[in-house]
């Protein structure tokens, strides 16, 4: 798993190009996939397909000497930034540099696929004299969010700060591409034995970034090999959200009961999840008991509050498809993991038990999903537990069994029944297995679930 994420991060995986395609064809090489093809300028929503952005030299000179160089880091360059040939002010060259207030000694990762700039990215401690971090971290102001790709947007306070360059012209050279190409997308099925289906998404560009989001690449590849469902899974490799809009809008999704999104599960930081935009949706439920039944360290939040991701564009009313997404994003400080974004995140952070137990989580979810039914019971008065096994030593729990019974009603689902009464799903559903048997509880055979809000 960790030599995947290794291999996988060497590749320039641009949302497009030849460092993404190759990452592609090192996937398919491992399980099977079929790709689908988005050339520039294809239309998919309100959204375009852009083109591909090559990055071949770039550099800036002070008295003839490189000061940043391309070659010394692959995010030292903005990502899809414009070309440039010229000499600037320090004032100038300023307003063309980026760094990470969070980590003073990382490069960030920043990118403009469609506001169009021209720019470096530099450690703060590079730029500038004093830091406003105390023991290497900053904890800045939330200031807003990109409301386009859902990501958080940190503003620090320069002005605070002494800049180490002096004054004086600066000569800026870079070398970049813009030429129409093709964004793909890889799909692996795994065949179930219904014709319903759930898909995993995940994206896979992101250059030089590891837990972002390559922990979740490797993570659904080894669930490509774990999973056997009733459903069918579709796995989904992506540019993130481009692609999952993309996906959307030209697929046939009448099968598809629910999508699962994951990103940045690799990390050190508690299970966070985010719920599909339809509060009251069953996936909601599903989702909770996955996590409860296992006693998994966990955050919950709403559709996107503080990530977006490949739910997103699923989750869109008009195309009906409850999704939520799970990551390991949120630290103590309730802000994205220390490494976000910068040239931090390399593949020695990424725990291999923290993927695992992620992916756990999924197999655990889609297992109550399918073993989900609406029971009804086929018996008056209070049931007889100790008759079937169920009297407990715990009077609270005994008395939750008594409401699980009295809640039975013809409409609700177990999960739904069972999560409002803080029991666990197994427990009960294998409880429920023995009562079937003495026809106690009846339709069980028939499998009868809720449909999924669409």
């Amino acid at each position: 798993m960790i030599k995947i994420i290794e291999d996988l991060f060497k590749l320039n995986r641009q949302i497009m190009g030849e460092g993404y395609d190759k990452a592609l064809d090192y996937i398919n090489n491992i399980i099977p996939l079929k790709i689908y093809e988005f050339p520039t300028g294809m239309e998919v929503g309100t959204w375009k397909i852009p083109q591909e952005w090559i990055a071949k030299e770039a550099w800036v000179k002070f008295r003839g000497e490189k000061i940043i160089d391309l070659k010394n880091h692959p995010l030292h360059l903005l990502g899809y930034s414009l070309p440039f040939k010229g000499k600037v002010s320090l004032e100038e060259l300023k307003k063309h540099l980026f760094i990470s207030d969070e980590r003073p000694d990382a490069i960030p990762y920043e990118c403009r696929f469609y506001e169009r700039n021209w720019g470096f990215c530099v450690s703060k401690n590079w730029l500038f004299e004093k830091s406003l971090c105390e023991g290497g971290v900053c904890h800045p102001e939330l200031k807003s969010i990109d409301p386009e790709i859902g990501k958080v947007k940190i503003e620090g306070r320069e002005e605070d700060l002494k800049c180490k360059l002096e004054e004086g012209e600066y000569e800026v050279f870079i070398d970049t591409e813009f030429k129409d190409g093709t964004m793909k997308i890889g799909e692996h099925t795994i065949k179930g034995t219904s014709d319903r289906e759930i898909i995993i998404a995940v994206h896979l560009d992101h250059p030089f970034q590891a837990n972002d989001n390559l922990s979740s690449v490797a993570m659904a590849i080894d669930l490509a090999g774990k999973l056997k469902c009733q459903h069918t899974i579709k796995i989904i490799f992506c540019p993130e959200t481009i692609g999952s809009i993309a996906y959307a809008l030209t697929q046939d999704l009448s099968k598809v009961d629910f999508m699962i999104g994951a990103e940045c599960v690799g990390g050190k930081e508690e299970i966070y999840v985010q719920k599909a935009f339809d509060e009251g949706n069953i996936l909601n439920y599903w989702l909770h008991l996955a996590i409860a039944g296992k006693g998994v360290d966990n955050k919950k939040g709403q559709f996107r509050t503080y990530l977006g991701g490949e739910e997103y564009a699923f989750n869109d009313p008009l195309i009906g498809i409850s999704g939520i997404l799970i990551t390991r994003f949120l630290d103590k400080y309730e802000k994205p993991y220390p490494e976000y974004h910068t040239s931090d995140d390399v593949p020695a952070i990424v725990h291999k038990s923290q993927i695992e137990k992620t992916g756990q989580v999924i197999i655990d979810l889609i297992d109550i999903a399918e073993k989900d039914y609406i029971p009804v019971r086929a018996f008056k008065a209070p049931l007889f537990r100790s008759r079937f096994g169920a009297q407990i030593p715990n009077k609270q729990y005994c008395r939750q069994l008594d409401y699980l019974f009295y809640l039975i009603d013809g409409k609700r689902s177990l999960a739904q029944i069972v999560c409002d009464l803080g029991l666990n799903f197994q427990y009960i559903y294998d409880l429920f297995e023995k009562l079937q048997k003495e026809n106690i509880i009846c339709n069980f055979g028939e499998k009868k679930q809720p449909k999924v809000k669409k």
